[in-house]
């Protein structure tokens, strides 16, 4: 799992920037659980919060689609002839690939940069070596290959296609967490103990086109809700 994922409203609304609104509204478009962030937990997740998250969120986007499909249902365009040109090159890829690497061997390079310059407790040496490390296994899943070829029940492609997206996953981490430098919740660095509120009070948005990074305030009065300020963590 991951702290964090797809930026959405409390209704299960996904929302991106646009026009200088940090939280413009995607129509029809909903995440709830894992995937999404819909910045209750903070820096942070306890453990069983996952399936919590899951069934309020889960109820509220649900909802959210009833009034939608009730109210604002609008005409949508039609889809460009190619609207699935990527996901049927990625599938022609693995069906076409001849001498490159082994599934198995790039995900476990993977598995291990991100446990060797990621773990818990991070420092800038690491972070940056993972960096320029991960980057260099998201080349090699490029050139992946698979050496059953067949249709039905494939799981060495679904494998195959699965390291695909957790490489993006794994890429976004230690770009967002090499440029974060402060420690807050379940980021604690090494070269920055202290919660840095007047810098990095913001989420962090992760685009994988150019791999950039820009960031959103969080909001600090949502609805009704009295806002609870962080605090020095004490034992």
């Amino acid at each position: 799992y991951q702290m964090g994922g797809i930026p959405t409203h409390y209704s299960g609304r996904v929302v991106m920037p646009q026009n200088g609104d940090p939280n413009t509204v995607v129509p029809g478009f909903y995440a709830a659980g894992e995937c999404a962030c819909a910045s209750v937990h903070g820096a942070n997740r306890l453990g069983t919060n996952s399936l919590l998250d899951l069934l309020v969120f889960g109820k509220s986007a649900g909802d959210s689609m009833v009034e939608f499909i009730k109210n604002e249902m609008p005409s949508w365009k039609p889809l460009p002839a190619n609207a699935g040109q990527i996901s049927l090159d990625r599938i022609a890829r693995l069906d076409n690939q001849t001498g490159g690497e082994e599934v198995a061997d790039v995900r476990a390079a993977m598995q291990r940069t991100v446990q060797a310059r990621a773990a818990v407790f991070r420092n800038s040496e690491n972070l940056a070596l993972g960096v320029k490390e991960i980057q260099e296994v998201a080349e090699r899943v490029k050139r992946t290959q698979i050496k059953d070829k067949s249709k039905v029940f494939n799981t060495a492609r679904v494998e195959a296609l699965e390291l695909e997206n957790l490489i993006e996953v794994a890429v976004a981490t230690l770009i967002s967490a090499d440029a974060r430098k402060e420690s807050r919740g379940a980021h604690a660095h090494a070269d920055y103990q202290e919660r840095d509120d007047e810098v990095w009070m913001k989420h962090t948005l992760y685009y994988g086109e150019d791999r950039r990074l820009t960031y959103k305030p969080v909001h600090t009065k949502p609805l009704s809700v009295e806002y609870i300020a962080p605090k020095v963590r004490t034992f």
